[in-house]
């Protein structure tokens, strides 16, 4: 990130790496109290960092002449609290812009034809063959504000997709709901990484199920164009049987109800890559 242009003269940035440098040489030789003092410290850089790791993977090789757009998200994310337990409502902008640039990196794959739109007048954008998906990214704190957010969310898109010209331009709405699920960044235990990844679907699942109603009772109201919803959520977790500590994240679409067949299929390609490792 130092290298396409963002400044690390202060920030949470610099806490997690102190943290991470420290812990990978000390972790064998601590125990007792101060370890559990210093373990809560390091589960949430190592949960805080992982984003940072995507955005870099993803645009590693871009010409650093085409990022100007990310590097004003990341110089903007690295800011903020440093355990997001502690955000608050004046507080949430870093975060709010590393997630723009995490949607970005998901779906930035020019090995196969599909590539974030960088300079975005939307929060992202996606270009799939000859569609252009405009997104605006709403980080949710809880179920009741979820209906606020896509409100919001979806009037900006509608305002993003009245300035093209063309009819190639679709929008969708990226929710991240960390936060409903993991209010204070606790870690989930899992017995075996089998129990881990069912518990992750089913949590997607039962999220859509419960609460798509929302969005798609606001969508009906909303230009067609708008075709469907993102939904991410992330958490720490163990893993029992291996007593392995790692990132678990999950992606989701819900396409908008009553679309036409070749909206539902560019959102059934977009589901296929958030599944992928590619």
């Amino acid at each position: 990130m130092k290298k396409i242009g963002v400044k690390f003269s202060s920030g949470r940035t610099n806490h997690y790496e102190k943290v991470v440098r420290r812990w990978k040489d000390e972790y064998t030789l601590v125990s007792g109290e101060r370890g559990k003092v210093g373990f809560a410290d390091f589960v949430s850089s190592m949960f805080e960092v992982h984003d940072f790791i995507d955005i870099y993977n993803a645009f590693r090789d871009a010409p650093y002449s085409e990022l100007t757009q990310l590097v004003d998200k990341l110089q903007k994310g690295i800011y903020g609290p440093i355990n997001a337990s502690n955000e608050k409502p004046n507080s949430t902008v870093a975060r709010n812009f590393l997630f723009e640039a995490t949607v970005a990196a998901k779906f930035h794959h020019p090995q196969i034809g599909v590539e974030t739109i960088l300079n975005a007048t939307s929060d992202t954008g996606i270009k799939i063959g000859k569609k252009k998906l405009w997104v605006e990214c709403k980080r949710v704190s809880t179920a009741g504000k979820i209906e606020a957010n896509v409100k919001k969310a979806s009037s900006q898109l509608e305002t993003v997709i009245r300035r093209q010209k063309g009819s190639g331009h679709r929008g969708i709405v990226a929710l991240d709901v960390t936060k409903i699920f993991y209010p204070d960044d606790n870690v989930y235990v899992s017995n075996t990484d089998s129990e881990l990844i069912t518990s992750i679907d089913r949590k997607m699942d039962s999220f859509i199920r419960n609460y798509s109603e929302i969005w798609q009772d606001l969508y009906r109201r909303r230009d067609k164009k708008i075709i469907g919803t993102i939904v991410r959520f992330s958490y720490m977790a163990t893993s029992e049987s291996r007593n392995l500590l790692v990132r678990a994240s999950q992606w989701g679409m819900n396409p908008r109800r009553d679309i036409s067949l070749s909206d539902e299929n560019i959102q059934k390609a977009l589901a296929s890559y958030l599944k992928s490792e590619i």
